[in-house]
């Protein structure tokens, strides 16, 4: 039997920490008229979280190749204030909300950090200030990653099998 090897060029997360965080931030909203009662729709944009190093990475351990991490992470958001009412969107806001992290991650040399942000939020509408506040409830996962070549042994190729027929008719695309 031959054995080949082969090298793979992947991701490999060196190190990743996760931390819940409350936050609450007021966004001014003027123009709504007194005569509306109104709720606020809010949602989190997970797909467009920013995550940037701020300063100078702090070695704390150099055998581990440890190091503090100062990071702003901006997570988007959307809010609509919409008329209990008629249920007509009164306004529309694009918000980002920013928050500052400090981490410890193991970061050897050409390592990047990354960011995923999941979360809820609830805000309320105050019409004498004319602001929406809100409540932040987030999941922040801090990862440290880099490029890797993985060194494989290949027992062979991958070969596809042959697709077995049945003796059952296919069902058209109407009877789905």
């Amino acid at each position: 039997m031959r054995r080949d090897v082969v090298c793979i060029e992947a991701k490999k997360v060196f190190d990743f920490c996760v931390q819940e965080h409350h936050v609450e931030r007021t966004f001014r909203a003027s123009g709504i008229a007194e005569d509306h009662h109104v709720e606020v729709d809010c949602r989190i944009d997970t797909h467009e979280v920013t995550c940037r190093e701020v300063s100078e990475r702090k070695c704390v351990d150099h055998h581990d190749h440890k190091e503090v991490v100062c990071l702003a992470i901006e997570v988007p958001v959307t809010l609509r204030l919409v008329s209990r009412t008629t249920g007509k969107v009164l306004r529309r806001l694009h918000k980002k909300v920013l928050i500052p992290k400090q981490v410890v991650l193991t970061l050897p040399p050409g390592a990047e950090v990354d960011c995923e942000v999941t979360g809820d939020c609830c805000c309320v509408f105050d019409h004498d200030n004319e602001e929406v506040h809100c409540a932040f409830d987030l999941c922040i996962a801090v990862k440290s990653k880099g490029t890797v070549e993985v060194l494989v042994p290949v027992l062979g190729d991958c070969k596809p099998r042959e697709c077995r027929a049945t003796r059952d008719r296919c069902r058209s695309v109407d009877e789905w």
